[in-house]
């Protein structure tokens, strides 16, 4: 029992060293690849809320629109004050996640 947890140390330690060599001879190479990651992750974060802000603006054109058409009606329907009140939910949900991205 006591040979098999030796041998298990050993190859442990012996894989770690490995590792560890490996790591400190490609650490330029490494450290390259974390910072293009970096910047690639980065530059996907902006075009979330880039991608956020036009579905916001999207959703703000939509509500103006419902409310012009609730407006306008000679008796509004249950179903267009639905509509209003949906598009108003939507519209906070998205400012929420776009007050998050920014964070």
């Amino acid at each position: 029992m006591e040979q098999k947890n030796t041998i298990g140390f050993i190859l442990g330690a012996a894989i770690g060293g490995i590792v560890a060599y490996y790591a400190f001879k490609h650490q330029d190479e490494i450290l390259t690849k974390i910072h293009e990651l970096e910047e690639n992750l980065d530059l996907d974060h902006n075009t979330l809320i880039h991608q956020a802000k036009q579905q916001l603006d999207q959703l703000t054109e939509n509500v103006k629109s419902a409310i012009t058409r609730t407006a306008e009606a000679a008796e509004p329907s249950e179903g267009a004050n639905e509509e209003v009140d949906a598009l108003r939910q939507e519209i906070s949900r998205l400012q929420a996640q776009l007050e998050a991205l920014k964070a």
